[in-house]
């Protein structure tokens, strides 16, 4: 999947107004990320994000947006598995996949898979 296609099937998943406006927001200005365009912090930290998802050719089909927490930390989910990750982007161009252990502390990861094999329910 491309960048939209994440972006967009992110956004058919996605429950609650704000988070889905968040993605419309970063899906219309995602051309400008592509070109360096630096306006919102925020929107480029996801864009971080979605990128990493495309690099790791991660089958993104049936995941949502859950929140963003912390301006730093993303967190993903998917309703049909019960399954998680969070993606961090401390510095920009830097995202992170993390989970969860069972004394709820955070953990980075290699992958998004390790995330979601390691992530306590």
């Amino acid at each position: 999947m491309n960048k939209l296609e994440i972006a967009e099937e992110l956004l058919k998943n996605t429950d609650g107004d704000y988070l889905k406006v968040y993605i419309s927001n970063y899906i219309l200005y995602m051309e400008e990320f592509e070109n360096g365009w630096d306006g919102d912090i925020d929107l480029i930290r996801f864009h971080n994000c979605i990128s990493y998802i495309e690099k790791e050719n991660f089958d993104i089909r049936g995941w949502m947006l859950l929140e963003v927490p912390i301006f730093y930390n993303h967190c993903f989910w998917n309703e049909q598995t019960d399954e998680n990750f969070d993606l961090v982007v401390w510095e920009l161009g830097e995202v992170i996949p993390r989970y969860l252990d069972s004394e709820i502390n955070e953990r980075d990861a290699k992958t998004i898979q390790e995330a979601i094999d390691k992530y306590s329910k």
